[in-house]
């Protein structure tokens, strides 16, 4: 009877601890499955995410890229307003040049013989001059002879007609290389070799006006010009310092904000 009872009391202990195993091995099995499940979740919901934020910097480089074809084109619009300004200033330096008073011609050139009017007479003189008068008309004076020549080159290149505007600036400078336009002359000039992207001789240009002129009002956009040709070399590193240099030395102009705009880009 012990026997039997001891006998019934181990198979049950052998059952239960059989039982228990398999129920911890369930547990596990079950724990592992979920474990499973939501490292696959998480895995799927980090996928997601990643997939959200690609999207969302492609739509933010697209519109960055939008924003820089519209910032290109207004600096574009502003560099063709600056050449209407230049114009319009030019131009009426050479109006009050040609209606300033001249000086009045000796009074044997004041008629010519028969009693016509002598060339550059003004119109308040009434005296009479000799018979033996020369009839030469008196040549105009070599300032208006400058402007006419700066303004000639100066047409040409607003009107994109590079390749010519820099051979008329080098006609220009050769012929006044003191004139009262040179510093213009030589920036115009870089602007002609930097739309025609000869960036080199654009440089040169630019450096001119740096080295030789840096008390000119010109010399914060030959700065920029200088910038923009370096970048056209490839020459990044040297276009960023001169377009940083421009914000330092010109902060709140308005080339220092195009300079501003053009470092975003670079």
């Amino acid at each position: 009877m012990n026997l039997r009872h001891t006998q019934t009391v181990t198979t049950h202990r052998s059952l239960y601890g059989r039982a228990f195993r398999v129920s911890v091995a369930v547990t596990l099995l079950t724990a592992v499955a979920a474990a499973q499940t939501a490292f696959s979740q998480s895995s799927n919901d980090a996928m997601s995410l990643l997939l959200d934020q690609n999207r969302q910097l492609q739509a933010e480089i697209q519109a960055l890229r939008g924003q820089l074809d519209e910032q290109g084109f207004e600096i574009k619009k502003l560099q063709r307003d600056s050449l209407n300004r230049y114009t319009d200033v030019d131009q009426r330096l050479s109006d009050l040049e040609v209606a300033a008073p001249q000086t009045a011609p000796p009074a044997s050139a004041q008629r010519a013989q028969g009693g016509t009017p002598a060339v550059n007479q003004a119109p308040s003189q009434s005296s009479q001059a000799s018979p033996n008068a020369s009839t030469r008309p008196s040549l105009q004076p070599a300032v208006l002879s400058e402007q006419q020549l700066y303004q000639m080159a100066y047409d040409s290149v607003i009107n994109s007609h590079f390749e010519r505007s820099i051979a008329e600036f080098d006609q220009y400078l050769g012929q006044y290389p003191e004139g009262r336009f040179v510093t213009n002359a030589h920036y115009w000039k870089g602007q002609a070799y930097l739309y025609l992207e000869r960036f080199e001789e654009a440089r040169s240009a630019y450096e001119i006006i740096l080295e030789q002129y840096a008390d000119s009002s010109k010399l914060p956009d030959a700065m920029y010009g200088l910038g923009l040709a370096y970048q056209g070399m490839g020459n990044i590193q040297r276009a960023r310092q001169m377009l940083t240099d421009i914000k330092r030395r010109f902060p709140n102009t308005g080339v220092a904000n195009l300079a501003d705009t053009r470092l975003l880009s670079l």
